[in-house]
């Protein structure tokens, strides 16, 4: 058994539940709770007089207890049936249907030496959690799981943008899918801080009980479109996902139960972090015209570019969404316009259309013509080439014609 006093095990213990309650509401209010639950018990077991929470509301939680070392002759039987009763109230005190994911999560992150040691006294934290399991994700209430998703995108949001700017776009975004799926009007969310400086989000089943009898798959439509609107208004890095930032912001319960509402996380993700149509037809145009418009002129490059799409358009319908003004041809790439439209094409087909746009811009300059496929795919960079790879563009076929 681990050589651990008992002052080492409790002060651990009540800094991870105020750090995983604080998950699920916040720092300060995690403090209070976990306070309010030692008072509680102090009369039960009164050696818990000799650990002090710095009881203020806005505490952010960290180094939150202190524990005298007076606590470390109490008689061990004592000393851990405290412990079960200090995290059975904390899981009493959470929302309902939360008990299997908040042990989950503590159990988690706890010391591995500190779980070993509580197991050997009886206090088994995997029997809890299967205790507690038997029918929670059934029992969540749609109002509920729309609550926490709302809360998890704005925190997710906060990590890039200030809070205030995370509010507004959720806001935004729920307002914008109202008119498709009417029960997300009766969310409430505040704008503006409270003279606490918090914000407010609030579904509102008590007005019309609709929100909570909304069939699963509407509802995990709804969320699916939301998650990604949510995504699509912020720009990360190359090494950054804001799924992965969502996932960690939502409570294990809510993630398995919009996974049982059809919800695809992973399908978001890929849709994220992939181009769409319309930057990927963009970004290829903008490689072409710089390639042709350095061997003669940028004005001369959006002529040959529109030619060539002229001259492809009845091959290729999906050309149609790509418009160039004759009059701006000087403006270079401002001269063409790319409809959003063209982000519901096909891939093999849009793959087939920008395959023949290369091939005769290749052509197009003869004696030059080795060079652009290599010159194309320095341009482009690896992303997109490998969003046209997938497409069925096959680079390397297009490069050696002019070799053989």
């Amino acid at each position: 058994m681990p050589n651990l006093k008992n002052s080492d095990i409790i002060e651990h213990m009540l800094q991870v539940l105020i750090s995983k309650i604080g998950r699920r509401t916040s720092e300060g209010f995690a403090v209070v709770t976990i306070d309010a639950i030692l008072k509680e018990l102090e009369s039960k077991y009164s050696f818990l007089k000799y650990i002090k929470i710095k009881n203020m509301l806005y505490y952010d939680g960290i180094d939150a207890v202190s524990v005298m070392s007076d606590i470390n002759s109490v008689e061990s039987t004592k000393f851990y049936r405290a412990i079960e009763d200090i995290i059975k109230m904390t899981v009493r005190n959470l929302d309902r249907n939360a008990g299997f994911f908040f042990i989950n999560e503590f159990q988690k992150a706890i010391d591995d030496n500190v779980d070993l040691v509580l197991k050997e006294n009886n206090i088994d934290l995997g029997l809890m959690k299967r205790h507690n399991i038997m029918d929670e994700i059934l029992n969540i209430e749609n109002s509920e799981v729309v609550k926490h998703v709302i809360m998890a995108l704005t925190r997710s949001l906060n990590r890039t943008v200030p809070e205030a700017q995370s509010i507004k776009t959720v806001i935004a975004l729920v307002k914008k899918l109202e008119g498709k799926y009417d029960f997300l009007k009766y969310i409430e969310m505040t704008n503006t801080p409270d003279l606490d400086a918090l914000y407010s989000i609030r579904v509102l089943p008590s007005i019309n009980p609709y929100i909570n009898n909304v069939s699963p798959t509407y509802m995990g439509e709804a969320l699916q479109k939301l998650i990604e609107e949510v995504g699509k208004s912020i720009e990360y890095e190359t090494d950054q996902s804001f799924i992965e930032d969502f996932k960690n912001e939502l409570e294990d319960e809510y993630l398995l139960k919009i996974k049982e509402v059809g919800v695809k996380l992973d399908l978001i993700r890929n849709l994220l972090l992939r181009p769409g149509h319309e930057l990927l037809v963009k970004k290829t145009l903008e490689a072409l015209i710089d390639i042709v418009g350095k061997r003669t002129s940028e004005g001369f490059a959006v002529v040959t570019i529109d030619t060539v799409i002229e001259k492809l358009e009845k091959r290729h319908d999906v050309l149609k969404f790509i418009k160039i003004d004759k009059s701006r041809y000087m403006d270079g790439f401002d001269a063409i316009s790319i409809m959003p439209d063209i982000n519901s094409v096909e891939s093999y087909k849009l793959g087939k259309a920008i395959q023949d746009i290369i091939k005769v811009t290749q052509e197009n300059l003869k004696d030059k013509a080795r060079s652009v496929i290599e010159d194309f795919k320095n341009k482009l960079g690896d992303i997109y080439l490998s969003k046209i790879e997938e497409m069925g563009i096959n680079l390397f076929l297009l490069e050696m014609r002019f070799f053989i």
